[in-house]
């Protein structure tokens, strides 16, 4: 099987994580602890929108803007490796506008608003603040020396986010999926026998995951997501809004694939920015829970599987739960330093804060690094090695 050819004036192929059967991705460093992630305030619907900065009781204070730092600098030590986030140059103040906020806050709202801001085109990456070298080698845990060769360049990265957008309905976001660990299966996978040593059986419903581009049978909870996700997005909008005194909108976005990780990628449910200045505020994952459809967000924390938790006045996304951890891989990937984490029924929606932590982040990504090195390659090496041998 010959290796894709890039064309210079193309994207390279989809399949780019398999062209390299014989090449073991790089280890990440070790991990560098992190403040667990902030839990979110509880509000209640709110009568109509406050002023930023406005003054007032201890619970309508929690509902003020929340500011944001900005984004680590590019080219700055870290203990683990992370995209840039994405941002347009030609629109808005994008400096700081990537920043962890330091107020995470969580806000329910009633019935979800049937007006909202207009989504644009779409968010147009760029990475441009650093380059990523194609010639990496580094050290893995076990003390072999490794390469992942990039046969992505940074316009290539640019370029696939853009021709995916629309994801489940276009073709190519299923394409470029195939043989990639993807946020969706990352939980599943961190959390398998197999990545913390408990097993030398390699789980093969979630190898399939990684080397397919991914079923489009739907079971009824997955329909019900979907066909709600534009009126939690609605929902969202006008809650966060009215929330910090500022129109805020969401933009579509396709698949973002890590730039120094290629058999990483993540498709958030879009990207959040200010609707006046355009400046970049973080991603936006969306939850619509099919079992809990009918219920408030208060009545679904109720059940112990559910991803949220009550705590005091406050709702929080569980550690534990596999949403963390592909909000976590998102956030990896893309280079944004927090996320709003939406969840939607018919009779509420909250939305919770959640920040890049970059402990959490450092224990779980060798483990997925582990699983592309001893499950993936080793598939792909022998797929390969079945086709030659028939041409042979």
């Amino acid at each position: 099987m010959e290796r894709p050819r890039k064309n210079p004036s193309s994207t390279a192929s989809p399949h780019q994580a398999a062209a390299v059967p014989k090449a073991t991705p790089a280890a990440p460093h070790s991990s560098a602890s992190s403040a667990p992630a902030k839990t979110a305030p509880l509000t209640s619907r709110p009568k109509s929108a406050q002023p930023a900065g406005s003054s007032g009781t201890s619970r309508a204070q929690t509902d003020k803007p929340v500011r944001s730092t900005s984004a680590r600098r590019a080219g700055q030590s870290s203990s683990h490796s992370r995209a840039l986030p994405a941002c347009d140059s030609g629109q808005g103040d994008t400096k700081g506008s990537c920043g962890a906020a330091k107020s995470p806050s969580a806000t329910s709202g009633g019935e979800p608003c049937t007006k909202s801001t207009k989504v644009s085109e779409g968010v147009s990456p760029c990475r441009g603040r650093r380059q990523f070298s194609c010639s990496r080698s580094n050290t893995t845990a076990q003390g072999k020396a490794s390469k992942f060769p990039c046969l992505l360049t940074t316009k290539d990265v640019v370029k696939v986010e853009r021709e995916t957008r629309g994801q489940r309905d276009n073709p190519k976001w299923y394409e470029w999926r195939e043989n990639r660990i993807t946020a969706s299966v990352a939980p599943r996978i961190a959390n398998s026998k197999f990545v913390n040593g408990k097993s030398s059986e390699v789980p093969q419903s979630y190898l399939k995951a990684v080397v397919s581009s991914g079923s489009r049978v739907q079971t009824p909870a997955m329909s019900w997501g979907i066909r709600n996700e534009k009126r939690a997005v609605q929902a969202y909008e006008a809650l966060q809004s009215r929330r910090v005194g500022r129109p805020v909108k969401v933009e579509e976005c396709g698949l973002f694939i890590h730039p120094e990780k290629e058999w990483l990628a993540a498709s958030p449910d879009g990207i959040v920015r200010e609707a006046d200045t355009g400046k970049l505020l973080g991603l936006l994952e969306v939850k619509c829970p099919y079992k809990h459809r009918d219920k408030t967000v208060k009545e679904a924390c109720k059940d112990k599987t559910f991803c949220l938790e009550v705590d005091g006045e406050s709702y929080s996304l569980k550690r534990n739960h596999p949403y963390y951890t592909q909000v976590q891989c998102q956030l990896a990937t893309t280079g944004f330093d927090r996320a709003d984490f939406v969840v939607h029924t018919n009779k509420d929606t909250v939305i919770i804060s959640v920040e890049f932590d970059a402990g959490f982040w450092g224990r779980t990504e060798p483990k997925l690094e582990k699983f592309y090195m001893e499950a993936v390659i080793p598939h792909l090496e022998e797929k390969s090695n079945a086709v030659w041998a028939k041409e042979e």
